[in-house]
């Protein structure tokens, strides 16, 4: 089981495996968070929501929500707008403790201008 959490340990993110690869992403809103992302389905994560809550924001075709602790303002994960347990869910891998990052190999995705992955 691995365990990640934001600063304030108001949302925490537990999954049985790690996926083999983390993607930071170039995309505008990425880029700016900095996150590495691991891609699960909705039913692979538990995702625990203490009493600060989280919001989450919504941009261009309007399908992801960036989800972030509403006490420390940390992106912790993302969510399709209308999930169900098979829709992808990414959670942040810079939330969980360091030996995670070097336990996948981080691949670079160009979604600022190709859609393809630059490794």
């Amino acid at each position: 089981m691995y365990e990640g959490q934001c600063h304030c340990g108001n949302v925490k993110l537990r999954v049985q495996q790690l996926t083999a690869t983390g993607t930071q992403c170039t995309c505008s809103i990425c880029a700016r968070y900095a996150a590495i992302w691991g891609y699960f389905t909705e039913a692979d994560v538990v995702v625990s929501i203490g009493e600060f809550g989280i919001s989450c924001y919504c941009h261009g075709d309007k399908l992801i929500n960036f989800n972030r602790c509403q006490q420390c303002g940390c992106v912790t994960h993302y969510t399709h707008t209308t999930p169900t347990p098979k829709t992808r869910l990414a959670v942040n891998y810079r939330m969980f403790p360091s030996e995670v990052l070097e336990q996948i190999t981080v691949r670079t995705f160009d979604g600022a201008k190709t859609w393809q992955y630059l490794d």
